[in-house]
């Protein structure tokens, strides 16, 4: 599984100030009904919240990785959040606050793809280099295609 389908440099917003998760999953709701209108905001927020409220998706070192089913998906999408001011509580079982999201939203019946679409981006964020580069990054552009070399 590729990278490049499931992101768009207009799903990433770099170095933004947020206060609290509910205003991350709001913020990262909102790239994703920016960029396809056919997605509703609200049902995206509502769905990630859902999730979230079966267990943290704050995965300790300041990473996250919130994701849910999303009916009017067809296709897995992701979208990439670095957050300024020392992050947001994620309730990640380290207690650090969590300075990136990597959010995914999968049709309701993709479990293959949802699962193929976690590891990938579990392994992506394994790379310390990665994770600076991300955390580091200035310009969506070019943090895309960073991320979606495949020689990475």
């Amino acid at each position: 599984m590729k990278l490049k389908p499931l992101l768009s440099p207009t799903r990433i917003a770099l170095q933004v100030s947020l206060s609290s998760k509910k205003k991350s999953l709001q913020a990262v709701s909102e790239l994703f009904a920016k960029d396809i209108p056919s997605i509703s905001k609200d049902l995206v927020f509502d769905a990630l919240t859902d999730r979230e409220k079966l267990g943290t998706t704050g995965l300790g070192d300041g990473i996250a990785i919130p994701h849910c089913r999303y009916a009017d998906c067809c296709e897995p999408l992701c979208a990439i959040i670095t957050l300024t001011d020392g992050g947001v509580s994620f309730d990640a079982s380290d207690g650090k606050n969590v300075d990136l999201l990597w959010a995914l939203i999968v049709p309701t019946d993709a479990n293959d793809d949802h699962l193929q679409t976690l590891a990938l981006m579990a392994e992506k964020l394994t790379q310390t280099e990665i994770c600076q580069a991300i955390r580091q990054a200035q310009d969506p552009a070019k943090l895309y295609l960073l991320l979606t070399d495949d020689s990475h």
